[in-house]
């Protein structure tokens, strides 16, 4: 029982003069690139899309905030990065938003709703 046991660290052992350094290295190499055209470069992409979507709002664009409140944009500063949003068609409830806060545009759909007969 004792000469397995004294055996058993040599079994997991690995030798460093075959060269066997060089071809880890180059095993391990291709990770942060895998990384990065994963993980990185994909959110890179979405926020990019995001900023020229939030840089193209314009008045009478319906949106969508991140806090979930649907609105049209009455008018867009830049300056100030506010956006004014009108929540409440009836009552003209207008409230005020970072640019930063629209999640998305909503786009108006091409379809015509169905006509009851």
């Amino acid at each position: 029982m004792v000469p397995a046991l004294m055996r058993l660290p040599w079994i997991f052992a690995q030798d460093a003069g075959n060269g066997n350094f060089l071809s880890t290295l180059l095993l391990l190499i291709p990770i942060p690139l895998l990384f990065y055209f994963l993980l990185f470069r994909p959110q890179q992409q979405q926020e990019q899309k995001r900023r020229s979507m939030i840089d193209a709002l314009k008045k009478n664009d319906k949106v969508l905030t991140t806090g979930g409140m649907y609105g049209t944009v009455i008018s867009v500063d830049a300056k100030q990065d506010k956006v004014v949003l009108r929540v409440d068609d009836e009552r003209g409830v207008k409230l005020a938003f970072t640019k930063a806060s629209v999640a998305r545009v909503i786009e108006p759909s091409s379809e015509k709703p169905a006509e009851s007969t």
